[in-house]
């Protein structure tokens, strides 16, 4: 696991400094000619990076740029609670409640706004602000000066006429009377986060920037990838904060550019829409590459979402470089993507994929030519011709070690057919991977000796 954040650092380090590379020895020779000691040098910073305590603080200032983006984070996880007791008695809470291994992020925010307490209770860690003349001087103003984007625009706006509510009645020196507390126990009972009426909710194009965007990544699971492709997605119950995003997206440049690429002409965004919410989603190889990653690349994530980030950005390479066509890169993007998925929390660095492995994988030659000027659609289809079927790949199965009837198959569907495998996307997960379905069958992309089956 220490090689392989060596690696992330080293890889893209490398790949950003050098854009003008045209061809894979250079990258061969990189990773030939570094010495090991080098290695655990550089490593020493990422490590860093996932210690609870140690997330780099000089990036961290309490300025307009740290603001927006804890407004963005705000967005994601925070929340604004009332609480009452005995008819009588008003609090206010803002609240955000984390995974006990991203409690980094909330001593952060605490250490640099200077109020609020961090709780650890089990396997979570609550960032917590209930002093209610800390809340009118300090954090009102914040969220008064950046306002939230999504849906808990409307609940802020509850919660903090309440908080005016008991202001004018501490100012006044008595306690809350029956009447100033009904109208806060009516703001509070109006309180949701499955809010639909959206009459006094304010959203401009010009309050989405990269700050913003990148706290309320931070609080979404926005990276991920198959062992096939690479997405990226925000989902959020407000569809006007994703067209928002989307318009936003759209206008970011092209940054590095890369000598003899295809270029897309834009960002292309899809909203789609489930039974609980929409989501915004990027599939497009070429605009993931050339435009969100190096986008996400230049900014400072200030939790531990920058680990799968920086996981996300490795598949997404092996991903353009067409490695996923070979059992060894669907072997690591495997790997990648479950460690990102099952693995999600860990207060220690995991060893899940040697360097070995990776270096064994880079001294095979692309499987496409990223510099021909084509697309990658283009390139991924003109392989699979290659492969002899204009279905796709052809799929052998096994069943406890015997190829079954019909094997080889002349297109992913054919043979998940014959298994009872329905998902194209699913069955690409088992070729090549060793991976188990129904307890007895196996497939791969090639004929496999009875040897290399046992």
């Amino acid at each position: 696991a220490q090689m392989l954040n060596l690696y992330f650092y080293n890889k893209f380090e490398y790949f950003n400094s050098n854009i003008n590379f045209t061809n894979r020895s250079t990258i061969i020779d990189f990773f030939n000619n570094e010495k090991l000691n080098q290695f655990i040098t550089m490593f020493k910073s990422i490590q860093n990076s996932l210690n609870i305590n140690n997330i780099d603080k000089e990036i961290l200032n309490y300025d307009e740029k740290f603001l927006q983006w804890f407004v963005g984070f705000t967005d994601a996880e925070g929340c604004f609670l009332i609480k009452t007791k005995n008819n009588s008695e008003v609090h206010f809470v803002f609240q955000i409640t984390l995974h006990i291994d991203d409690s980094a992020v909330l001593f952060n925010i605490r250490n640099i706004l200077g109020i609020g307490i961090v709780n650890i209770q089990g396997q979570t860690c609550s960032y917590r602000l209930h002093a209610f003349q800390t809340i009118v001087n300090i954090l009102i103003p914040i969220f008064d000066k950046y306002p939230l984007l999504t849906h808990k625009q409307l609940n802020y706006k509850d919660w903090k006429e309440g908080v005016s509510l008991k202001k004018v009645a501490k100012e006044k020196g008595y306690k809350i009377d029956q009447n100033t507390f009904e109208k806060i126990l009516s703001l509070k009972n109006g309180m949701s986060n499955l809010r639909t009426k959206y009459d006094d909710y304010i959203l401009t194009s010009d309050m989405v920037n990269k700050y913003r965007l990148l706290g309320l990544v931070e609080g979404d699971d926005s990276f991920h990838f198959t062992n096939t492709r690479a997405i990226f997605s925000i989902t959020q119950k407000d569809k006007q904060i994703l067209e928002a995003i989307a318009i936003f997206l759209q206008n970011i440049e092209i940054s590095p550019k890369y000598n003899n690429l295809f270029i897309p002409s834009k960002t292309e965004c899809a909203i789609s829409k489930n039974s609980k919410a929409y989501t915004l989603s990027i599939t497009n190889t070429d605009v993931l590459f050339q435009y969100i990653y190096p986008f996400f690349n230049k900014l400072n994530f200030l939790s531990r979402k920058g680990v799968d980030f920086k996981i996300w950005g490795l598949g997404l390479f092996l991903i353009v470089h067409g490695y996923y066509n070979i059992p060894q890169g669907k072997t690591i993007l495997l790997k990648l993507s479950n460690i990102m998925k099952s693995k999600r929390y860990f207060s220690n660095v995991i060893d899940f994929l040697e360097l070995e492995e990776i270096q064994t994988l880079f001294d095979i030659k692309p499987i496409f030519d990223i510099q021909s000027g084509k697309s990658h659609f283009t390139l991924a289809k003109e392989y699979s011709l290659q492969k002899g079927s204009k279905k796709g790949y052809k799929v052998y199965i096994y069943k406890d070690c015997i190829e079954i009837p019909g094997s080889p198959f002349d297109s992913y569907r054919e043979g998940g057919k014959a298994i009872g495998l329905n998902s194209v996307s699913s069955i690409k997960n088992y070729i090549d991977t060793n991976k188990i379905f129904k307890g007895k069958y196996t497939l791969y992309s090639k004929s496999i000796s009875k040897s290399q089956l046992d």
